[in-house]
Protein backbone atom coordinates (compact mmCIF):
# COMPACT_ATOMS: atom_id res chain seq x y z
CA UNK A 1 0.00 0.00 0.00
CA UNK A 2 2.88 2.07 0.83
CA UNK A 3 4.66 1.91 -2.85
CA UNK A 4 1.03 2.57 -4.17
CA UNK A 5 0.82 5.82 -2.22
CA UNK A 6 4.66 6.70 -3.43
CA UNK A 7 3.52 6.21 -7.12
CA UNK A 8 1.03 8.19 -7.10
CA UNK A 9 2.48 11.06 -5.57
CA UNK A 10 5.36 10.74 -7.66
CA UNK A 11 2.91 10.22 -11.12
CA UNK A 12 1.11 13.39 -9.71
CA UNK A 13 4.18 15.60 -9.07
CA UNK A 14 5.61 14.77 -12.64
CA UNK A 15 2.11 15.18 -14.41
CA UNK A 16 2.17 19.23 -12.38
CA UNK A 17 5.45 19.43 -13.51
CA UNK A 18 4.98 18.96 -17.17
CA UNK A 19 2.80 22.07 -17.61
CA UNK A 20 5.14 24.13 -16.06
CA UNK A 21 8.07 22.92 -17.70
CA UNK A 22 6.61 23.89 -21.09
CA UNK A 23 5.39 26.89 -20.01
CA UNK A 24 9.21 27.75 -18.72
CA UNK A 25 10.14 26.50 -22.04
CA UNK A 26 8.16 28.73 -23.97
CA UNK A 27 9.40 31.77 -21.74
CA UNK A 28 12.65 31.02 -21.83
CA UNK A 29 12.78 30.37 -25.92
CA UNK A 30 10.92 34.02 -26.07
CA UNK A 31 13.25 35.67 -23.74
CA UNK A 32 16.70 34.08 -25.49
CA UNK A 33 16.03 32.82 -28.48
CA UNK A 34 13.31 34.30 -30.55
CA UNK A 35 15.53 38.02 -31.39
CA UNK A 36 17.09 35.82 -34.16
CA UNK A 37 14.92 32.99 -34.40
CA UNK A 38 11.54 34.46 -34.47
CA UNK A 39 8.90 33.14 -32.26
CA UNK A 40 7.85 30.80 -34.84
CA UNK A 41 11.67 29.59 -34.91
CA UNK A 42 12.25 30.40 -38.80
CA UNK A 43 14.94 32.91 -38.48
CA UNK A 44 13.34 35.29 -40.86
CA UNK A 45 13.70 38.16 -37.78
CA UNK A 46 16.18 40.54 -39.47
CA UNK A 47 19.15 39.36 -36.98
CA UNK A 48 18.09 36.24 -38.36
CA UNK A 49 18.44 36.73 -41.84
CA UNK A 50 21.41 38.58 -41.89
CA UNK A 51 22.84 35.60 -39.72
CA UNK A 52 21.64 33.45 -41.84
CA UNK A 53 20.11 31.44 -39.11
CA UNK A 54 18.14 27.95 -40.26
CA UNK A 55 14.54 27.44 -40.09
CA UNK A 56 14.05 25.56 -36.55
CA UNK A 57 10.75 24.42 -37.73
CA UNK A 58 12.34 21.35 -40.05
CA UNK A 59 15.32 21.02 -38.15
CA UNK A 60 16.84 17.41 -38.50
CA UNK A 61 18.70 17.91 -35.48
CA UNK A 62 18.00 15.57 -32.59
CA UNK A 63 17.78 16.73 -28.81
CA UNK A 64 21.49 16.41 -28.18
CA UNK A 65 22.89 18.37 -31.19
CA UNK A 66 20.45 21.03 -30.08
CA UNK A 67 21.90 21.20 -26.56
CA UNK A 68 25.02 21.41 -27.69
CA UNK A 69 24.65 24.14 -30.17
CA UNK A 70 22.66 25.96 -26.78
CA UNK A 71 25.69 25.19 -24.98
CA UNK A 72 28.62 26.18 -27.61
CA UNK A 73 26.95 28.51 -29.96
CA UNK A 74 27.90 28.51 -33.63
CA UNK A 75 30.30 29.70 -35.58
CA UNK A 76 29.93 31.19 -38.96
CA UNK A 77 32.23 30.03 -42.26
CA UNK A 78 34.17 33.50 -41.59
CA UNK A 79 34.50 32.07 -37.78
CA UNK A 80 32.99 34.98 -36.38
CA UNK A 81 29.77 33.76 -33.51
CA UNK A 82 26.76 33.19 -35.37
CA UNK A 83 24.84 31.95 -31.97
CA UNK A 84 26.76 33.11 -28.82
CA UNK A 85 27.40 29.90 -26.35
CA UNK A 86 24.48 29.73 -23.71
CA UNK A 87 26.63 27.27 -21.68
CA UNK A 88 27.40 30.38 -18.39
CA UNK A 89 23.87 32.01 -18.98
CA UNK A 90 21.20 28.86 -18.83
CA UNK A 91 21.37 25.62 -16.82
CA UNK A 92 20.54 22.36 -17.95
CA UNK A 93 17.41 22.19 -16.58
CA UNK A 94 16.29 25.52 -18.87
CA UNK A 95 18.60 23.96 -22.12
CA UNK A 96 15.85 20.81 -21.91
CA UNK A 97 13.22 22.89 -21.39
CA UNK A 98 13.79 25.34 -24.52
CA UNK A 99 14.55 21.98 -26.21
CA UNK A 100 11.36 20.48 -25.03
CA UNK A 101 9.36 24.15 -26.32
CA UNK A 102 11.15 23.65 -29.34
CA UNK A 103 10.08 20.35 -30.23
CA UNK A 104 6.52 20.62 -29.17
CA UNK A 105 5.53 23.87 -30.80
CA UNK A 106 8.09 24.95 -33.31
CA UNK A 107 9.10 21.52 -34.93
CA UNK A 108 6.74 20.77 -37.77
CA UNK A 109 5.84 16.98 -37.62
CA UNK A 110 6.30 14.91 -40.43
Amino acid sequence: MKRILITCATLGTLALATPALAEDGAELFNKTCSTCHGKDGKGETLIGKKLQIKNLSVTTFNDADIEKQILEGKKGDDGKDRMPPFKAALTPEQIKAIIGYVRATIIVKS
